[in-house]
């Protein structure tokens, strides 16, 4: 999938590969600034937000950084970022960091194992919202009013009767975070139904009940895939889509960081050093070490 050039600047990258290969480096990218990994929440938003130019980012699939911890019947709700912040909660970050390479060689359930190495016993604090299972609505879609109404809808779209105060999805603003969040449902069954006529939607998916640790993450399906949610994830697969929202041209960033460290490496700029240093004697020999 190409990338999506939004009128504000703003490019949505959309990374096809395994999540457990391209989670650290869009991680080390957005510790650079160069641009953030986009939330459930993010890619909602965006793609009713933008639909009239841009449907592409509500008529495909991407993998969000919203996480999924399940341990039996208990399931936890991870949100990577306060609203307004792009530093990811400190639960995120280890987390995120989980899902790489060596983890995706001994994935359980097809996500990363909670259950060594005191992983589970860190799944606590801001942004992570516990649930039991049972009182949860799963492997089902929804009408508009059900999803209205869905607990786990609600808390990764940072509704005021879910989530905290830093996670309303508008900051300070109950009222107004209870309104955006209905208008984007409400839009989303809109779209749903004239597009593709789609009378239920925004079903929430997951795993089976098992006894292990399981860390995943959300899935955010297209609209022509009902708009439904996934904590299935196959963290190994060759499906992923991560979505990672860049500064500027991210092609350009990369390449000014390159250039920095070319500009910093380059023969002439070596001399220059070692004259003001007052080491010309042995000049000629290291720059022509480096010629070679």
């Amino acid at each position: 999938m190409e990338n999506i050039q939004l009128e504000n600047g703003r490019i949505i990258e959309s990374h096809d590969d395994r999540n457990v290969d391209t989670a650290q480096v869009l991680l080390a990218r957005q510790e650079k600034g160069q641009g953030y990994m986009m939330s459930e929440s993010d890619i909602r938003f965006d793609g009713i937000q933008n639909y009239d130019k841009h449907p592409e980012i509500a008529d495909n699939y991407f993998d969000s950084i919203t996480l999924s911890a399940t341990k039996g019947k208990i399931v936890k709700v991870i949100l990577p970022y306060e609203t307004g912040s792009r530093t990811l909660t400190e639960v995120a970050r280890f987390d995120l960091g989980l899902i790489n390479p060596y983890e995706g060689k001994r994935l359980v359930d097809y996500g990363v194992d909670l259950d060594i190495e005191d992983r589970w016993e860190r799944q606590e604090g801001s942004g992570v919202y516990t649930f039991q299972r049972e009182e949860l609505e799963l492997d089902k879609e929804f009408t508009e009013e059900e999803a209205q109404k869905d607990k786990l809808i609600l808390t990764k779209l940072g509704h005021p009767d879910y989530v905290e105060k830093p996670f309303l999805r508008v900051k300070g603003e109950k009222n107004k975070s209870i309104e955006e969040i209905q208008k984007l449902i409400h839009n989303t069954f809109e779209l749903g139904k004239s597009e593709y006529g789609y009378n239920t939607m925004m079903g929430q998916y997951m795993s089976g009940v098992i006894n292990e640790g399981v860390l995943d993450t959300w899935y955010v399906y297209g609209l022509d895939g009902g708009a439904v949610s996934d904590a299935r994830t196959d963290l190994d697969s060759g499906y992923g889509r991560f979505a990672f929202d860049s500064v500027g041209d991210a092609k350009t960033n990369v390449e000014s960081v390159v250039q920095k460290k070319e500009k910093l490496y380059s023969v002439d700029n070596i001399k220059n050093v070692l004259r003001e240093k007052g080491l010309m004697g042995i000049e000629k020999i290291l720059v022509s070490g480096l010629k070679k």
